[in-house]
């Protein structure tokens, strides 16, 4: 840190000496001495404000804008990373969904072959009441495929419109430009101002 401070005030350092010199440059060679000398005295003062005003800036600015952009690069990460876990998640159940929809269908085909098989074995009056049952059972692993698909396609829907929502806050944090830092640095130092 001792390194970066002797850098920073080696650098105030030297505009302040060119800008000292660039005055005097300019001092020297005008008309009367007076004019020049009230001139030079103006912009010596005004360089000083400069640098005070820009040492306290970075002094008391500086740090919490730097922390900020790290915290704020940091959440981004992290909503990046729930993103690919949220979308990674909702395609291994769509997954589970589809494997348990195609064993209820096989399911279904198997009691159907097995209500076949007793019908052919049965008298007629049995044979009616094999064909009633297997209608309703039918019905009801239909019902239950069509329970399991629609709470699927639920599921697959919301989970969808949460990586869509996190996928668009991605989008606006990584369309946050520089003139927007610009502005929002811009505005800080207008209100630390105003505070002081």
């Amino acid at each position: 840190m001792g390194v970066v401070r002797m850098g920073v005030w080696g650098r105030v350092f030297t505009v302040l000496l060119l800008v000292l010199l660039w005055t005097g440059l300019v001092w020297a060679s005008g008309g009367e001495g007076g004019e020049h000398h009230v001139s030079f005295m103006m912009e010596a003062f005004r360089v000083i404000n400069f640098v005070v005003f820009a040492f306290l800036l970075y002094k008391f600015v500086g740090q919490p804008v730097k922390n900020y952009f790290k915290e704020r690069v940091h959440t981004i990460e992290l909503a990046l990373k729930e993103a690919r876990e949220t979308r990674e998640e909702a395609e291994k159940r769509a997954q589970e969904y589809a494997a348990k929809l195609k064993n209820a269908e096989v399911e279904l085909k198997d009691m159907l072959y097995q209500a076949e098989r007793e019908r052919d074995e049965q008298m007629r009056r049995i044979r009616e009441e094999t064909e009633k049952m297997v209608q309703r059972i039918r019905e009801q692993a239909e019902a239950a495929a069509n329970l399991e698909v629609k709470k699927a396609r639920l599921e697959l829907q919301r989970e969808a419109a949460e990586l869509a929502v996190n996928m668009a806050e991605g989008l606006i944090k990584e369309n946050f430009t520089d003139e927007d830092q610009q502005r929002l640095l811009s505005e800080y130092a207008t209100k630390i101002k105003g505070v002081h």
